[in-house]
């Protein structure tokens, strides 16, 4: 079996419908991704993504899912 990467585990989340935007706007983000496990709360808030799932990475599937779906900073 081969272990997805995290690209591929956020399509899947994607896929799955498991992304729930809880806001949007030009400089914030909130919404819930529900991964393997758990349902995490991904935020983009002063320029900064963050998730708290035991990746610690703003590159987590989480953030990755979200990021598919949103623009932020986007000309007004």
């Amino acid at each position: 079996m081969v272990r997805e990467n995290a690209e591929q585990k956020a399509k899947r989340y994607l896929g799955e419908g498991r992304l729930q935007l809880i806001g949007v706007s030009n400089d914030r983000v909130s919404a819930q991704v529900r991964g393997d496990g758990r349902t995490y709360l991904v935020r983009f808030e002063d320029d900064v993504w963050s998730c708290p799932c035991p990746a610690r990475s703003d590159q987590c599937s989480h953030l990755r899912a979200v990021r598919l779906v949103v623009a932020v900073g986007a000309e007004r």
